[in-house]
C-alpha cells in the first residue's frame, strides 16, 4: 500500500490510501476499468457552515483476475467515513418490513429461546428491534456513535466500536459465545476483510452460523448501478469471490439466496467448515454457475460495463439539459449515496437540480457533498413542487409512488435515472 497524500496535492483532496493490491487475496493483478475522477464521500451530507471546506477522493474501480473480487483502490480510513453517519435504516417502510421478516426466518431456522445473537454494523437498530420482540439477546456493535445513541433510545443493546478481534473477545468474555452473527450491507464497506472473520470465528459457538446481506455484484452489471460504487463501499461481491475468500479462513457458504433489497442484494449462510452442522445447498453451486455464464470472472464483462455507464451518464445529462431548455424546474427525491455520486459524475449542479427532497432528520438541513445541493423535507412539494423530481432512492420507487400521491396528482412527474433514464 502507498499512501498518495503529498504537498502538491489540491487542498480539497482529503487524505486516503492508494491500494495496489487486492483486499481480499493480495494479488498485485488488478485490472482498473472505471475511473469516477475526485468525488466527495457518499455519506458525507455536510452543513451549510462547511460547504467551502468539505473533501473530494480519487475513485477508481478495479477487478481482481486472481480471485474476482470487484474494488475500490482508493481507501478512505474508516475514522472519516463512519464516525459521523448520516444513513438509517428504519428510514424507509420497505427496510423495517425486510428486517422484521429478517428476523422472524433467523428465528425459526436457527435460534432457540437461549440463543445469543450478535450483529455488528447495527446501524439504528432495525434488526436488533424485532429481535428483542422475539425475546431473543441480541446485542449490536456499531461504530458510528449518533446512530448508535438511535438505537439505545429504542431500547437495543448496543456496544460503539468497530467488530475486530479485541471486541469479540471482549463480547464472548461478558457475554457469551454467539449462535448467530449478523451483518447486513457491511461486509462491503472493511478495508481489511480478514479481521471481521477472524472475529467471528472467535466469538461464534462451533455449530453457530454468521449470515449476512450485501448488494450483489451481478445485479449491479445487469441494471448498470454505478451509482452503488463509492469509498464507503470497497467490494462489491459476487457468490465466487466470497465463496474463495471463506474458504482462505476454514468458512464455508452453505446457503444462500437473492434478496430485492438495494436493488439487489444476496443473503448467505456460512458456518465454520469443520464443526458447522448445516448440509450444503443446491443454491450455491447453482449461484456459481449463473456468474460464470454472465461473465462475472472475466475482465471483459467490466471493460463493457464501464463504457455502458458513461452512455447511462451521458443519456440523463442530456434528458436533464434538454427539459432545463424547456423552462421545466427540476428537483431529486432521496438524499442517499446514489444521490451523490450521479449528481456528482454528471456535474448535476443547483442550477439543474434545486433541492433534494429526503426523509431522515439525520439529512434534512444538510447539503449533497461536492455538489452542494440542498437537502429539504416532503413538505415542500406542498408548496414549491418542480415539474420533475428525479428519483435517487428508486430501490423504493413504489414506496415513494404511494407517499406522494398528491404531487402526482397535481401533474408532478418523476425521472427514474437507471438503468435507462426514463419519464414516469
Amino acid at each position: 500500500m502507498q499512501n498518495s497524500s503529498s504537498l502538491d496535492k489540491p487542498s480539497n483532496i482529503g487524505s486516503y490510501i492508494k491500494n495496489c493490491t487486492c483486499i481480499i487475496c493480495n494479488s498485485t493483478d488488478l485490472m482498473p476499468f472505471l475511473n469516477f475522477g475526485d468525488l466527495p464521500l457518499a455519506g458525507g451530507f455536510i452543513l451549510e457552515s462547511d460547504l467551502n471546506s468539505d473533501k473530494l477522493y480519487p475513485m477508481t474501480i478495479s477487478f481482481c483476475r486472481t480471485c474476482f473480487e470487484v474494488q475500490i483502490q482508493e481507501i478512505v480510513p474508516p475514522s472519516i467515513l463512519f464516525t459521523d453517519y448520516r444513513y438509517t435504516s428504519s428510514t424507509t417502510k420497505t427496510l423495517r418490513n425486510h428486517f422484521q421478516a429478517y428476523a422472524e426466518e433467523m428465528h425459526e431456522r436457527f435460534l432457540s429461546p437461549s440463543s445469543f445473537v450478535v450483529e455488528f454494523g447495527s446501524n439504528d437498530g432495525v434488526l436488533l428491534t424485532p429481535f428483542n420482540k422475539l425475546n431473543i439477546n441480541a446485542l449490536g456493535v456499531e461504530p458510528a456513535k449518533n446512530i448508535a445513541n438511535i438505537a439505545r433510545s429504542r431500547g437495543c443493546n448496543v456496544i460503539n466500536n468497530f467488530f475486530n478481534t479485541s471486541v469479540a473477545a471482549q463480547i464472548k468474555s461478558e457475554y457469551e459465545p454467539a449462535d448467530l452473527i449478523l451483518a447486513n450491507n457491511i461486509l462491503a464497506h472493511i478495508s481489511d476483510m480478514h479481521e471481521p472473520i477472524k472475529a467471528i470465528k472467535i466469538l461464534l459457538k462451533p455449530d453457530g452460523v454468521f449470515v449476512f446481506e450485501v448488494h450483489y455484484l451481478l445485479d449491479l452489471l445487469e441494471t448498470y448501478q454505478y451509482d452503488m460504487f463509492y469509498h464507503e463501499h470497497l467490494l462489491h461481491h459476487s457468490l465466487g469471490a466470497l465463496v474463495n475468500f471463506f474458504k482462505l479462513h476454514d468458512m464455508e457458504i452453505f446457503d444462500v439466496k437473492r434478496v430485492p433489497t438495494h436493488c439487489g442484494s444476496i443473503r448467505a449462510y456460512s458456518q465454520i467448515r469443520n464443526s458447522g452442522i448445516h448440509p450444503l445447498s443446491d443454491n450455491v453451486s447453482n449461484f456459481l454457475k449463473i456468474e460464470k455464464e454472465a461473465g462475472l470472472y472475466e475482465e471483459s464483462t467490466f471493460i463493457k460495463f464501464s463504457n455502458d455507464v458513461l452512455k447511462k451518464k451521458d443519456e440523463l445529462i442530456t434528458l436533464v439539459k434538454k427539459l432545463k431548455s424547456e423552462g421545466k424546474r427540476i428537483a431529486a427525491y432521496g438524499a442517499s449515496g446514489r444521490a451523490t455520486i450521479q449528481l456528482n459524475f454528471c456535474n448535476l449542479t443547483s442550477t439543474e437540480v434545486e433541492y433534494v427532497i429526503d426523509a431522515s432528520s439525520e439529512r434534512i438541513g444538510r447539503y449533497i457533498p461536492g455538489i452542494h445541493i440542498p437537502i429539504v423535507a416532503a413538505d415542500i412539494l406542498n408548496t414549491n413542487p418542480p415539474d420533475y423530481l428525479i428519483i435517487f432512492a428508486y430501490n423504493y420507487l413504489d414506496e415513494i409512488l404511494r407517499k406522494e400521491k398528491v404531487y402526482i396528482n397535481g401533474g408532478g412527474k418523476f425521472i427514474i435515472p437507471l438503468p435507462i433514464p426514463k419519464i414516469i
